[in-house]
Order: C-alpha cells, then structure tokens, then sequence
C-alpha cells in the first residue's frame, strides 16, 4: 500500500500540471481570440471613410499609393474616389484619378465583399534615355474603366482594413492595380 502511495503522487501530480497548463492555454486563446475578432461593425448607409492604400500596378512593375474616400449611400451601394501615384519603375510614372461604385455585402461579422466597377483617368509619363542623358520625356492621358473586387475587414467601428484588385482597362497604358489600405471611418 505505501509503495502504490508513492509511486501515484507523480502521475497525480503531472495531471494536475496537465490540466492546468490546458486551462491557461484555453484561456489565453480565448483572450487573444477575442481582441482580434472583428467588430460587429458593417458598411451602413451614410458611413464615410477616408483612407490610404498602397500597393502594386502591373503596367509599369512598381508600387504605388493612393488617397481614397468612401460614401455608403445605400445599403449595398457606395461611391469611392481616389487620387494616387504610381512609382516609377521601368522609367514609366503616373498619376491616377478613379471613381468607382462599390457593390458591398456582408459575408460575415466585420467582413464585407464588393464587386466594382468605375471610370478611371490615367497620366503617364514616360522618361527616355538617350547618350547617357535622361532629359527626354512623354507623357500620355488615358481614360478608361475600372473592373474588379475587393473586402473589408472591420477592426473596429471607426477602423478597417482593405484589400482590393481591379483592372483599369485602356488603350495602350491598362494593367492592374492591387493594393492594401486602411481606412477611418466617420
């Protein structure tokens, strides 16, 4: 009887360290869990958000950033300007100026889809190099229309998180553009 006493005190003891370590790691999951879900917050009618964004164009290789502004005007509709700067790369440069209609639709908590489509305004400017010297340059303005999608995850009521990919489709300078951006709402 006393050897079965002794020898049960380790494996009691290594169950209780067991459980218990279970327990804090539950309980730290539920925690983190928790604050990194996203709010119950959703696009409602009259949300505006300003936000910037930056990420890649396909046209020229480079990054690019952009100032953009939301309002939610219907349920599923909103309109979403935005002005940016596409990096030179591969001595190609431009401004960007699009407005774009979002479609936005709850999939879940904190968790929209869109579809958009929009009119976009392109200036590229193209920088040439001749005799060792970069002093030529042209510059082409071209028009044309945004085609893609994107979603929302909201962090919190006055802050989310996007992702974005469109195709701004125009003659001779179209390509894509994918980007990641955050955005306050008010």
């Amino acid at each position: 009887v006393f050897q079965i006493y002794f020898n049960s005190i380790p494996s009691i003891s290594t169950k209780i360290m067991k459980i218990s370590f279970k327990h804090i790691l539950l309980s730290l999951s539920l925690a983190l869990g928790a604050a990194l879900l996203p709010s119950t917050a959703m696009a409602q009618t009259g949300e505006k958000t300003l936000g910037f964004a930056g990420g890649y164009a396909s046209y020229n290789g480079g990054g690019y950033a952009d100032l953009y502004f939301q309002y939610t005007f219907a349920p599923h509709l909103r309109i979403a300007p935005e002005i940016g700067y596409v990096f030179r790369n591969e001595h190609k440069s431009a401004f960007v100026c699009s407005v774009d209609m979002q479609f936005p639709f709850r999939l879940a908590r904190g968790f929209n889809i869109y579809p958009l489509v929009g009119v976009t305004l392109n200036s590229w400017s193209y920088q040439h190099h001749h005799d060792d010297d970069w002093d030529d340059s042209d510059h082409a303005t071209r028009g044309g229309f945004d085609f893609g999608g994107g979603f929302d995850v909201y962090l919190t009521r006055q802050l989310k998180l996007n992702f974005q990919a469109k195709y701004s489709l125009m003659n001779d300078t179209g390509g894509w553009f994918l980007n990641m951006g955050i955005g306050y709402n008010f």
